[in-house]
């Protein structure tokens, strides 16, 4: 008897728990429909009409709330011209922040990045990253993170360093070698002309005391310093450009002082040269003496940095007096070898390292970099373009596409 009313118990323990299952399955239901019910009421609430409520509402709860969240209803007919995966909202995003996109590229660009979304964030890039980053990362960036699983805490040390290229990524984080190093490396490498490459870069020196404007390198015809002065040193009679940015112009007035107080005559030939100063210039001489001429002898407008108003060319009253030929053979030329990086200067194309600056031994041509970078320059013996792969951009680039 005992052992029938357990067995009674048990199973009528297991009925009531059965109906408490299937109580909590209907209440599921019903709070579901009444949610599905309330978020239909709510987009309906938004402006969105039957069959635009029925698409959103198979969106995912995260981008259901977005658009319950906006301020205005996303014109979603735009978009729905064209077979898309109803991602409206991204859309809307990338639109803004790519304006000359029509909107089928758009929907290609943004449902590409959704087909790896998901890898995308287990790796650590967040929605909010991918979005912040519309304009400035194409959809083929964000596949080398996923393609090469690199992970955002890995990515982000290379791509804080100004000028990294999300292309080179890879080689970066193989290398082994510090962010900095790694990207002037596999992305600049060229800046030493000994390395082949045929893109060219326009640049933007901004503040930078270190720019790299050479072949490869070029200014816009239009850029022109701020803060240009007057120099007030000595001068050659057919000096017509003696200006340079006011923190050149200073360290060269201190340093022809300096000199000057030891006997030493320096005289400045060129400061800063217009990039219409230097077209005349250089279409007057290939009038006379012919293009190859002209550009074996003469630099070529927008890569001569006489552009930048940091660089002067230098005479000896030794040599205008007649007392020596060469400038390199002056009292004035081996003081400043020794000297100048102490006033910010360094010899902007050493001899013997024609193959690293692309320009032949120039003795008479000083680049005013600044004290730090002057010192550490002169200490190791390098070239301004050593000095700019060891330390990286501190300036603003951009490859000319159409460039040949």
């Amino acid at each position: 008897m005992a052992k029938k009313r357990k067995k009674k118990k048990v199973k009528r323990n297991y009925t009531r728990l059965k109906r408490m299952l299937f109580g909590l399955i209907v209440i599921a239901v019903f709070i579901n429909i009444f949610i599905f019910k309330k978020t239909s009421i709510d987009l309906y609430r938004k402006g969105y009409s039957s069959e635009e409520r029925k698409i959103l509402l198979d969106c995912t709860e995260e981008e259901i709330s977005e658009y319950l969240s906006l301020d205005e209803k996303i014109d979603l007919e735009k978009w729905n011209e064209y077979s898309n995966s109803h991602h409206y909202y991204d859309y809307e995003l990338y639109q803004r922040a790519n304006t000359e996109l029509t909107e089928m590229t758009v929907i290609k660009n943004v449902d590409r990045l959704y087909e790896i979304y998901e890898e995308l964030v287990n790796l650590g890039y967040s929605r909010d990253y991918c979005r912040k980053h519309y304009s400035d990362y194409r959809i083929e960036d964000f596949e080398v993170f996923a393609k090469n699983q690199i992970d955002y805490d890995t990515a982000k040390q290379y791509l804080k360093v100004n000028g990294a290229v999300i292309d080179d990524l890879p080689q970066y984080v193989n290398s082994g070698s510090s962010a900095i190093k790694a990207v002037m490396k596999y992305s600049y490498g060229f800046i030493d002309s000994s390395v082949d490459c045929s893109d060219i870069y326009q640049i933007d020196p901004e503040d930078s005391l270190t720019a790299i404007v050479k072949d490869r390198f070029v200014l816009s015809k239009n850029y022109k310093p701020e803060n240009l002065v007057k120099v007030d040193v000595s001068r050659t009679e057919d000096c017509t450009n003696y200006k340079l940015v006011e923190e050149a112009a200073i360290a060269l007035e201190d340093m022809v002082s300096d000199a000057k107080e030891k006997d030493l005559e320096i005289v400045l030939t060129s400061g800063y040269e217009s990039y219409s100063y230097q077209k005349k210039q250089y279409d007057e001489y290939a009038n006379i003496y012919g293009t190859w001429a002209a550009s074996v002898y003469l630099i070529e407008p927008g890569i001569n940095e006489h552009q930048l108003a940091t660089c002067v060319d230098l005479e000896s009253q030794e040599v205008l007096d007649g007392e020596e030929l060469v400038f390199e053979d002056t009292n004035e030329y081996a003081w400043l070898v020794k000297h100048a990086y102490e006033y910010g200067f360094i010899l902007r194309y050493p001899e013997n390292q024609e193959d690293v600056t692309g320009t032949a031994y120039k003795p008479c041509h000083f680049r005013y970099v600044g004290k730090e970078a002057a010192k550490e320059i002169k200490e190791n013996g390098w070239t301004l373009e050593e000095y700019v792969l060891a330390h990286g951009l501190d300036y603003s680039m951009k490859k000319l596409e159409d460039a040949g």
